[in-house]
């Protein structure tokens, strides 16, 4: 998983991930979710920084997988112009939707995001 910051700054990161969409389980309660990163990271707005998760997280054929990740400095994201869970990118094998951003960690929803990042998967 790669990533940028707002800014260049040592960050607590956390990636958290679940099976399904998001809007399919209380998103806000931390319990519902696996952590697969926790660690301090350097953060760069003109630079992706590769984090290395715990564990593989599998998407069977079909599957949905959400994504939460935190940034106690702020991790870089686009605004989106278009509706929560529209396809803002996508290969022959992958998607990605618009989800939401929040102000604080497991708080309520803030505004519509893209993740500005990269994301490696194999098949």
């Amino acid at each position: 998983l790669g990533m940028m910051g707002t800014q260049v700054k040592e960050s607590d990161l956390l990636v958290y991930y679940q099976n399904g969409s998001y809007d399919d389980f209380d998103a806000m309660d931390e319990d519902e979710w696996n952590e697969v990163f926790k660690d301090k990271v350097l953060l760069d707005p003109d630079e992706l920084v590769d984090v290395e998760l715990t564990e593989d997280i599998i998407i069977p054929a079909g599957g949905t997988v959400s994504l939460y990740v935190l940034s106690k400095k702020g991790v870089l994201y686009t605004k989106s112009s278009g509706s929560e869970f529209d396809i803002y990118a996508a290969s022959d094998d992958f998607s990605m939707r618009v989800g939401t951003t929040t102000k604080k960690e497991f708080e309520k929803p803030d505004k519509l995001a893209e993740f500005a990042g990269r994301i490696l998967y194999q098949t």
